[in-house]
């Protein structure tokens, strides 16, 4: 693998000078990732992963502490970073990166945020941090074949998360060199994640671990606990054991690039399901909007996709609501069937509907490297979805950015309203518009001291 020094390449980026990479671009998404975290945060309010954690790490109700965004209760930074960071993954409704082939924010600010709460940052060290923590993960990633590491079932939010949120976690907390080399040693050994949970309440859980661990491996470094300080370049280290084909070398390559939306840009989710099935969706979508597709006129649905396009979609047939989002033969009947697919969409008994489980038995989906319709290019993927109609005719739509994609993003109108639909949805009657204004503040802020108009915090809507 080479004697590449990544651990200490990594911090210290993550401690050095980043002025180059806080571009303009690079603040904007800051600040509409911490928007649209917090609000599909607050949208799973009701959801049982909440329930459950609430039961387990309930917190106190004194004002030390660090706060949990659904309750208003408050807990050790690390307790809240978890639970914050589970929550904001559990209607799997947070950003996607296709560099690491995972999420970014719901490790990323419930980390920043429990921790600001006790060291009150400037705005601008926040998203300094979260700049440092997007570009890390997108280094962490280049480092390894992300594509065979998922592949191999691990859950790179998790895997590749826990690192790059260690590196936010330091420099927020400005520590030294030597620390923060311990304190990603004590990462890439808590790294972890299994695919084989998606579909389940672990699979958000990751993301909540994975905060979770950033806090403890920083918080401990900083207090003198010791690693190894080549762990993840080490021959028993992280990338020996996940990577399969490590190249080391592009770690810092990486790290030096420029900041651009292709490789450390985000796509928001227009549905709560998983990323993959976007593209399926926003083409069926079309294709029912143009020409006023019913469920009964279809025979068949036919859809390719990339190759490992398949790859998170592991429930074919689901036998829960969880495991919905991770099927395309689902989600393509339900919009069929007039749902929307939002996070109201998946409460109990979505599967009781005896015409759209038959026309989920009709709807196949294949890997092909050359799309069967439109330009042979694609960059990070491809739907084309074709419906063979009862009649014998066809109808084809092709889509390769979904709506919220970098390439075809939000506008600032729909970013605010995603977020306050999600706030209606998780606490009926809040000022959804008070607390987007209050978010929409913290990175210009001289000094973050947490948020005051969390529904939850409100007399009378926790």
């Amino acid at each position: 693998m080479g004697n590449e020094a990544v651990t200490a390449v990594l911090a210290d980026y993550a401690l050095g000078d980043v002025a180059r990479h806080v571009t303009g671009e690079a603040l904007r998404q800051a600040r509409d990732t911490l928007l649209d975290t917090v609000g599909v945060a607050l949208a799973a309010r009701d959801s049982v992963l909440v329930a459950v954690l609430a039961k387990t790490h309930a917190g106190s109700a004194g004002a030390a502490g660090s706060t949990i965004w659904t309750s208003g209760r408050r807990a050790d930074p690390e307790i809240a970073a978890m639970v914050n960071g589970a929550t904001a993954h559990a209607l799997d409704y947070d950003d996607t990166n296709e560099s690491i082939r995972g999420h970014l924010a719901s490790t990323i600010w419930p980390v920043l945020l429990a921790l600001g709460e006790e060291i009150r940052p400037s705005g601008r060290a926040l998203a300094e941090a979260y700049v440092v923590g997007v570009r890390a993960a997108v280094a962490v990633a280049d480092g390894m074949a992300i594509d065979d590491h998922y592949a191999r079932g691990w859950h790179s939010t998790s895997t590749v998360g826990v690192v790059a949120a260690t590196c936010a976690a330091a420099r927020l907390l400005g520590m030294s060199a030597a620390q923060t080399r311990h304190a990603l040693g004590l990462a890439g050994s808590m790294a972890s994640g299994s695919r084989q949970n998606f579909g389940t309440m672990t699979k958000p859980f990751h993301a909540g671990l994975a905060a979770r661990n950033a806090v403890l491996a920083a918080t401990l470094a900083r207090a003198g606990f010791e690693a190894n300080p080549s762990m993840l370049e080490g021959p028993l280290g992280y990338y020996a054991l996940m990577a399969g084909r490590a190249r080391l070398a592009q770690v810092a390559r990486s790290l030096d690039e420029a900041w651009t939306p292709a490789r450390h840009g985000v796509s928001l989710k227009n549905y709560a399901v998983c990323y993959n099935l976007h593209r399926m969706c926003d083409a069926m979508a079309a294709l029912k909007a143009r020409t006023g597709l019913r469920p009964g006129d279809v025979e068949r649905i036919d859809v390719a996709i990339e190759p490992q396009g398949k790859a998170p979609l592991i429930h074919s047939r689901p036998g829960a609501a969880l495991e919905c989002k991770f099927s395309a033969e689902y989600v393509l009947a339900a919009l069929l069937h007039g749902r929307g697919l939002g996070p109201a969409d998946f409460g109990d008994g979505i599967l009781e509907h005896e015409a759209l489980r038959s026309l989920m038995r009709r709807i196949e989906v294949c890997e092909q490297k050359m799309p069967p319709a439109g330009a042979p290019e694609w960059l990070e993927g491809y739907a084309v979805v074709t419906v063979t109609l009862r009649s014998g005719a066809r109808l084809t739509e092709r889509v390769d950015n979904p709506k919220g994609h970098w390439g075809a993003p939000f506008s600032r109108e729909e970013i605010a309203r995603k977020f306050r639909d999600c706030v209606a949805f998780g606490f009926p009657g809040a000022d959804a518009a008070g607390l987007e204004e209050e978010i929409l503040a913290v990175t210009e802020a001289d000094r973050f001291e947490g948020f005051s108009r969390l529904p939850a915090q409100v007399p009378g809507r926790g």
